[in-house]
């Protein structure tokens, strides 16, 4: 996720060509990365394709994509790492 600056309906098109590189690793690192609700959706799907029982881990993600989170009832899917 090094390259990417943001994971919105803009981007995600893009990203999901790449889903079978990026859905290979279990934890995302979302420092500085803006997401939208397109975004949750990206993150929904690669938290799914994990299996029964795995969680993604999402490390710093943002006041907003907590919010989010929360407000799509989503959060069993993710493991949060605020680190500060």
């Amino acid at each position: 996720m090094d390259s990417i600056k943001e994971l919105s309906v803009v981007s995600v098109p893009d990203l999901w060509k790449r889903r079978a590189e990026i859905f290979s690793s279990d934890r995302a690192d979302l420092k500085g990365i803006g997401v939208d609700s397109a975004g949750v959706a990206f993150l929904v799907r690669w938290a799914k394709s994990l299996g029964s029982g795995r969680k993604l881990m999402l490390e710093h993600p943002s006041a907003d994509l907590v919010r989010l989170i929360g407000i799509f009832r989503v959060g069993s899917l993710f493991e949060l790492k605020e680190t500060r």
